[in-house]
């Protein structure tokens, strides 16, 4: 039996940049959102994990866009667990827009960690998942390791009441809020966002803060890292975009 699913989403106002376009912010929310509903329907949701103090973390994200959507937009992302290893396990998406066209794909690689020792376990203790799986690729490169840089300080963050969920720790949107926001708004009227990818090293919680370090690789492309203000390096980010 092929496992997977659809779910539709509509693009509001309150979804859209200033250039009416979805957020990248916004989009990677709603990816999270169609993973947490599949999960949820096959028994192995983040709540399910929570009775038994496990939980989801993300350890590799990756999102490549060959249209942005705008405002008015309806979206259907389709997503299956494309396979599960010892520690980690891949999710892949297919982002479509109202005509079935092919708007995007991401893939994201998720390990289970428990709640006491904020540790990675074996994913072969839920074999649930592997009746789950379906080996469909994507066509985008996997998540891969990021490189290090030097950089130079482009944004600084702090972790609030508001950035903490019920891991206490914050998810990926605060991550990629934050280089998303090492740009202007004249550099978003120029380019378009092509690639992300983002290595989540640390969990950041509530009261730490630091900045975040990028530097120009190529060609629109930039490298970024997110450093606590103790020197520890908390995620290493890729942005790739696309001159107007």
């Amino acid at each position: 039996m092929v496992h997977k699913k659809s779910y539709n989403y509509k693009i509001d106002p309150e979804h859209v940049d200033f250039q009416k376009n979805i957020s990248p912010i916004t989009l990677a929310d709603m990816i999270l959102n169609a993973a947490g509903n599949d999960a949820n329907e096959h028994g192995f949701g983040l709540m399910d994990l929570h009775k038994v103090n496990r939980s989801w973390v993300v350890s590799r994200f990756a999102m490549e866009l060959d249209i942005v959507p705008s405002v008015g937009d309806n979206l259907s992302i389709e997503t299956w667990v494309k396979d599960v290893g010892n520690v980690f396990t891949t999710r892949n998406f297919r982002i479509l827009n109202d005509a079935q066209k092919v708007v995007g794909y991401s893939a994201l690689s998720w390990a289970i960690i428990d709640l006491d020792t904020r540790r990675a376990i074996p994913i072969n203790s839920f074999p649930v998942l592997n009746n789950f799986i379906v080996n469909e690729d994507i066509p985008i490169v996997s998540p891969s390791k990021v490189p290090d840089i030097e950089g130079d300080i482009a944004n600084k963050f702090q972790v609030r009441y508001s950035d903490i969920d019920l891991n206490v720790h914050t998810n990926v949107l605060k991550y990629l809020q934050g280089i998303c926001d090492c740009f202007s708004l004249d550099f978003y009227k120029k380019h378009v966002l092509k690639r992300v990818e983002i290595n989540f090293l640390k969990e950041l919680e509530y009261g730490d803060k630091g900045a975040i370090y990028y530097e120009k690789v190529a060609d629109n492309e930039y490298l970024f890292k997110m450093v606590t203000k103790d020197g520890v390096v908390v995620s290493r980010s890729r942005m790739v975009f696309e001159e107007k």
